[in-house]
């Protein structure tokens, strides 16, 4: 005799699973906050809409059923549907006004929206209470044509936040429900399976309209974050393209453009460009000295007081070799120039950065070359180059720890013999 094994642990868990599977296709699932949010905002975007919308059908209903119906009865409903309308139109017009972004606050008004909504639909199921069998026929489907049309209507625009559908068309369609199952004969009961029938597609349509506009919802808002990414990360690499790894300062790609668009600009301008070549003293016997990790601290240490002498916004600091550091002022005199070479100078002294390679003392000093002129032709900023690194071979020349700079004859003569040349 063969027996069988039970395993109750296996049943229940496929029941368990059937379950969950049966609520969740006959529930939406609970979107993140993000998407939540804006379906609450789709609610009152839409809503002033449908509820004009609505008092309209109201008045239609009212006039299409004044002689069969108590007249007192048919003015209080519209009465009271009329001063729900303002209300609500006024809701909205507050919630686009003070436009909430936090989760507390687009909850509270999401939960308001669905409580309003319910009360309407109350009002709308209130007025089966006017239906009387004796109606003539054409009348009594007038009344089906508009609890089936005000459900319809509310389709689009309550769906998005689905809870507010049902909180809209479950009043009517109970209220309804009810009336017609009060009354007798074979009609009725066929009437009423039609119109549950109609519910339930209802129902089945509106949740899966939620469930694709709550993906597509969700797909935008991943396209978005993705593109600001992509975006971050093209700017990460714009500035990796454009900077020095070490130092942080502008690299020697990016010092040039800058250096040929200040030139064109003061070219058209007709105003004075300055440009400083800076160059660290003996910085090979640091190396040997110290360690080239120290030489690195001591690079990062100068680039930042020279980005602490690039004052305005049009000033560039920048590193475009290995001890060698640019700085570009625009509209610059020579003489405005020298002064925040000495400055530069003064300050690095101050900071007594040891250098006991040195041969011009016992502490890191750096030579200067300072070119300043009026640009004469466009696209020539070649020579502000030249003349900048002559200056600074003239300071190491002279003994380093220095500045030297051109004067007005000396780029009279040089641009000369560039154009010359």
């Amino acid at each position: 005799m063969v027996k069988r094994l039970s395993l109750p642990g296996v049943y229940y868990n496929a029941k368990h699973t059937f379950n969950n599977r049966m609520m969740i296709s006959l529930f939406p699932s609970k979107p993140n906050m993000q998407v939540r949010a804006e379906q609450i905002r789709m609610l009152y975007e839409q809503g002033p809409t449908i509820q004009l919308l609505g008092l309209l059908t109201g008045l239609i209903a009212v006039g299409v059923f004044w002689d069969l119906a108590d007249q007192n009865m048919l003015l209080l409903w519209l009465g009271a549907h009329f001063l729900l309308t303002l209300l609500r139109l006024n809701i909205n017009a507050s919630f686009t006004r003070l436009n909430p972004t936090g989760v507390a606050a687009l909850n509270k008004w999401g939960t308001l929206y669905v409580a309003l909504t319910f009360i309407s639909g109350l009002i709308w199921g209130s007025l089966s209470m006017f239906y009387d069998p004796a109606w003539p026929a054409s009348y009594q489907i007038t009344l089906f044509v508009i609890y089936t049309g005000i459900t319809a209507g509310s389709f689009n625009t309550h769906t998005p936040y689905f809870i507010a559908f049902p909180a809209f068309y479950l009043p009517p369609v109970c209220w309804l429900a009810y009336t017609l199952l009060q009354q007798h004969g074979e009609g009725y009961l066929s009437l009423s399976a039609l119109f549950a029938i109609y519910i339930v597609l209802m129902y089945t349509s509106a949740l899966r309209y939620h469930r694709s506009l709550t993906r597509a919802l969700e797909v935008r808002f991943d396209n978005e974050r993705l593109a600001e990414e992509l975006s971050s990360s093209n700017l990460r690499l714009s500035s990796l393209a454009d900077t020095d790894e070490l130092t942080g300062l502008y690299n020697r790609r990016s010092m040039f453009n800058r250096l040929r668009s200040e030139w064109n600009r003061h070219y058209r301008s007709q105003s004075l460009l300055s440009l400083l070549y800076i160059d660290l003293d003996c910085f090979k016997q640091y190396n040997d000295t110290y360690g080239h990790e120290a030489g690195d601290q001591c690079l990062t240490r100068i680039a930042k007081l020279l980005h602490n002498h690039a004052l305005r916004s049009s000033d560039m600091a920048a590193r475009f070799g290995g001890e060698e550091f640019a700085l570009i002022l625009p509209d610059t005199s020579r003489h405005d120039a020298e002064k925040i070479a000495a400055s530069i100078i003064n300050d690095l002294a101050l900071l007594h950065l040891p250098h006991t390679g040195s041969t011009v003392t016992d502490y890191v000093t750096v030579s200067i070359g300072i070119a300043s002129m009026i640009p004469n032709e466009p696209d020539n900023d070649a020579i502000l180059r030249e003349a900048a690194d002559q200056m600074l071979y003239q300071a190491k020349h002279e003994g380093r720890n220095r500045l030297v700079s051109t004067s007005d004859a000396d780029l009279d003569a040089e641009f000369a013999s560039a154009t010359a040349a």
